[in-house]
């Protein structure tokens, strides 16, 4: 048995572990973060600068700060920022570049959504933690981008994959998968604008904010997540499914995401909507998606198992989604699921040579050697944001029961 305190402290020891990883790649010469490191964290510092990857790290030092207190997390933030505000905005057609080159000149002047949101995302947490007032405004101006170039009026949602200029194009960024289907919407780039949108209303309080946030809300119950309570992935622009493949991580994920949202909602009928949809979601993934070790298996196509590796980005955020679903209704079965996630991430994935996590790891645990441990989309956002969220959540169960334990 293991008590909720001691499961803090060492979720806190991980999420120390993971921050003290990242500090190390500041470069202090050029601006920013380096952005490539190979298997065993060997710092590439001629590597391209991506700036969803600051994004990410933006989110997770202020973050980290916001919960940890460590003053060196708020500077390492503001070295992020600082970079972010020099070099990835478009000064002449608005919103953030998606690459730079390693003196911050940009490679890739695409301006995807998905992009845009993460730095929405990023700059209100940066603002919750600094206070800083021009972080919010950059952030509501990428919001109005965003409304103007690619809310989408005839069939709701946005449209995705635009060039500098904002004008549209393929949406190959969020479509390079094994199922090769070309769609002009995602789910994935919904639900992270999902996200960016609950953090920068918890903010601004805007009234413009809340209303796309509620019927963004309203779209992913409604029209993303199909009969079997699973997010369908890519979609036509009239909004008709045409991917085959189950997502367990962005299952789960989404589910705790999509309860933020509804917290900062003010439509009780639709927030319970969203909180009973996503815990039965939370079941099904309980019941479908779980190995025989409590680990979360990648992707499913037609019922059929396509990967069973274990992702460092899915296990993370299964152990977030289960132990929300069990503060809802305290169902023993999905703390322990969260529990399983944790051991198996301490078991298989952490790296206690080099630091950090694997990307991934097969089945029987053995990684993949050949999978870099710092790219473009491998980052402390989940990992750390996972560690962050259980610490204040932990910390919100302890103050609601004198004495609690949990099996692992």
């Amino acid at each position: 048995m293991l008590e909720l305190n001691e499961l803090k402290k060492q979720i806190t020891e991980e999420a120390e572990s993971i921050l003290e990883f990242w500090l190390k790649f500041q470069d202090t010469n050029l601006g920013g973060f380096y952005c490539f490191a190979d298997f065993v964290g060997n710092i590439d510092p001629e590597h391209d600068k991506s700036v969803l990857l600051h994004s990410r790290i933006l989110w997770t030092f202020s973050a980290a700060y916001r919960v940890l207190g460590d003053k060196r997390y708020l500077q390492a933030a503001e070295h992020c920022y600082r970079f972010m505000f020099d070099k990835a905005i478009d000064t002449k057609y608005g919103g953030v570049y998606l690459m730079l080159d390693k003196n911050g000149n940009v490679t890739d002047s695409q301006k995807h959504v998905y992009n845009q949101g993460f730095a929405i995302y990023a700059l209100s947490e940066f603002y919750l933690a600094s206070g800083n007032k021009e972080a919010v405004r950059v952030a509501m101006s990428l919001f109005e981008l965003i409304e103007t170039h690619a809310f989408d009026v005839a069939y709701g949602g946005y449209r995705e994959a635009f060039d500098q200029a904002w004008n549209p194009i393929e949406n190959q960024l969020v479509c390079d998968t094994a199922e090769g289907v070309l769609a002009e919407k995602s789910m994935n780039t919904h639900l992270h604008v999902l996200e960016a949108y609950t953090v920068l209303y918890r903010v601004t309080k805007d009234p413009k904010l809340e209303r796309k946030l509620s019927a963004l809300s309203q779209l992913m119950s409604e029209k993303v997540i199909d009969s079997k309570l699973h997010y369908g992935l890519f979609f036509t622009r009239d909004w008709q499914c045409v991917s085959r493949d189950v997502s367990y991580g962005h299952d789960i994920e989404g589910t705790w995401l999509m309860d933020e949202a509804a917290k900062e909602l003010n439509d009780p009928n639709l927030s319970e909507q969203l909180f009973e949809q996503s815990y039965e979601m939370a079941k099904v993934t309980s019941q479908e998606g779980i190995d025989r070790d409590g680990a979360v298996f990648n992707e499913l196509r037609e019922g059929h198992l396509l990967d069973s590796d274990r992702i460092w980005w899915v296990q993370a955020e299964a152990m977030v989604g289960f132990f929300n679903a069990y503060q809802k209704h305290q169902n023993l079965a999905f703390m322990n699921n969260a529990m399983d996630c944790w051991k198996l991430i301490q078991q298989q994935l952490k790296d206690t040579v080099n630091g950090e996590w694997y990307w991934k790891v097969n089945r029987k645990g053995k990684p993949y050697k050949k999978t870099p441990k710092v790219e473009p989309w491998k980052c402390p956002y989940h990992n750390g944001r996972a560690c962050l969220e259980m610490i204040k959540r932990i910390t919100l169960l302890e103050g609601s029961v004198k004495k609690s334990a949990v099996t692992v």
